[in-house]
C-alpha cells in the first residue's frame, strides 16, 4: 500500500515540473507613482493554450478562451500594493506568473528648519544633531537621505523597512561643530531609488548658514622669521579668521621705541627694527591666539667695503715702500736716495 502511494506522489510531482505551457510579461517589473496608469501584456506558449486571464486587486480580467496574448492595461493606479498574476490553461495544467509593480509617491516635503532654529548658534567643539524630516513618502525601503554640508556630502542613511503606504521618517545628522562650518551652508536630500530609468526626481531641503562661534586661527605659516632690512619698513601680518572677529594686542622688545608701530590692529608696518621677538595676541569671547615674529639682522653686502678695503691698503703699502726709500734722517723726502741705475720721477 505505502509504496503504491509513494508511486503516485513521484508521478505528480514530475508530472508538475514538466510545464506543458510557458507565460511572459513585458515588462517583468514595473514602477508606478500612485495614481498613474499601468500597462502590460502577458504572452502565453505551449501545445495546447486553451486561453488566459489576469487576476488582479485592479482590473483584472476573466478567463478569455482562444487566445495566447493578454493584456493588463489600469487606468489608475490607486492601491499602495498590487501584484497582477496571468495565467494561461491547457488540458492538463495551468501556467502562472506574477508582474512586479513597485508604487511609489515621491515626499510631499523635506525640510532641517525646525531642527536648526532650536539649536541657534553652535560653538566649535560642541556636539550637534540635527534632524531632517522626510513627510509622506513611500516606499520606505528604497529611501536615501543625504546630508551636504557646503558642496561635501557629508552622511547618508537608508531605511531597512517594509512599509508599502506612505509614511513620515527622519533622518538624523550627528556632527561636532568647528570654525571651517562657520558661513557654510548645510542641507538634506531625499532620493527614491527605484533602479528604474530616469526615476522619480531627488527633493532638497532648504538651505541655511551654519554660524559657529571658534577661536581665532591665524594665517599660515603660524610663526613666522623675518630679516630687518637696511632700508625700508617691516610688516608683521598677524591676520586670524574667528567668529566673533578677533581684536588684537601687541608686545615688543623693550629697547624698540614705542612710536616705531603705526596701527594697532592684526598688520604693524615698523619703519625701525630692532632684532628680537613680536608678541601677536588674537582674541575673542573663545579664547586667544598668539603668533610669533622673530626679526633678525640681514647680511650686509660687503662686496664695497671689501674694495674700499683694498684701496686702502694699497695706499698703506706704498706709502711705507716710498719712505723707505725716499725719507731722509732728518726726516726730509729726496729723490737721491734712489738706487744706482734707477730714474727720478718727479
Amino acid at each position: 500500500m505505502w509504496t503504491l502511494l509513494v508511486f503516485f506522489f513521484l508521478t505528480f510531482q514530475t508530472g508538475s515540473s514538466e510545464s506543458s505551457c510557458e507565460v511572459v510579461i513585458s515588462p517583468q517589473q514595473s514602477v508606478v507613482k500612485f495614481g498613474d496608469p499601468l500597462t502590460a501584456i502577458c504572452n502565453a506558449s505551449g501545445s495546447e493554450i486553451e486561453g488566459m486571464g489576469w487576476e488582479s486587486t485592479k482590473n483584472g480580467t476573466e478567463f478569455t478562451e482562444g487566445i495566447s496574448s493578454l493584456p493588463l492595461k489600469i487606468d489608475k493606479v490607486d492601491v499602495w500594493k498590487i501584484d497582477p498574476m496571468c495565467y494561461a490553461n491547457t488540458p492538463d495544467d495551468q501556467c502562472t506568473t506574477v508582474l512586479e509593480v513597485t508604487v511609489y509617491k515621491t515626499p510631499d516635503s523635506v525640510s532641517v528648519s525646525e531642527s536648526l532654529d532650536e539649536i541657534g548658534v553652535m560653538r566649535e567643539g560642541q556636539p550637534y544633531e540635527i534632524a531632517c524630516s522626510i513627510l509622506n513618502v513611500a516606499p520606505i525601503r528604497y529611501l536615501s537621505v543625504i546630508w551636504y554640508i557646503g558642496s561635501v556630502s557629508v552622511y547618508e542613511e537608508h531605511f531597512n523597512r517594509s512599509d508599502e503606504r506612505p509614511i513620515n521618517v527622519s533622518s538624523v545628522l550627528k556632527m561636532t561643530a568647528n570654525g571651517s562650518h562657520d558661513g557654510s551652508e548645510i542641507w538634506c536630500t531625499a532620493k527614491l531609488n527605484l533602479q528604474t530609468e530616469g526615476g522619480p526626481p531627488s527633493r532638497e531641503s532648504v538651505q541655511h548658514r551654519l554660524t559657529v562661534l571658534y577661536t581665532p586661527v591665524c594665517s599660515e605659516p603660524a610663526n613666522e622669521t623675518l630679516e630687518i632690512p637696511a632700508r625700508g619698513n617691516v610688516t608683521l601680518n598677524c591676520s586670524a579668521k574667528g567668529n566673533p572677529k578677533p581684536s588684537y594686542s601687541w608686545h615688543y622688545p623693550q629697547n624698540m621705541p614705542s612710536t616705531a608701530i603705526n596701527g594697532d590692529h592684526s598688520i604693524q608696518t615698523l619703519s625701525f627694527a630692532v632684532p628680537g621677538v613680536y608678541t601677536c595676541t588674537a582674541s575673542n569671547s573663545q579664547g586667544t591666539t598668539v603668533k610669533y615674529f622673530t626679526l633678525v639682522e640681514a647680511e650686509r653686502d660687503r662686496t664695497t667695503f671689501l674694495v674700499l678695503l683694498g684701496v686702502f691698503l694699497t695706499l698703506g703699502v706704498l706709502i711705507i715702500v716710498g719712505g723707505a726709500l725716499f725719507l731722509t734722517s732728518s726726516g726730509r723726502f729726496s729723490f737721491k736716495n734712489c738706487p744706482p741705475g734707477s730714474s727720478s720721477v718727479i
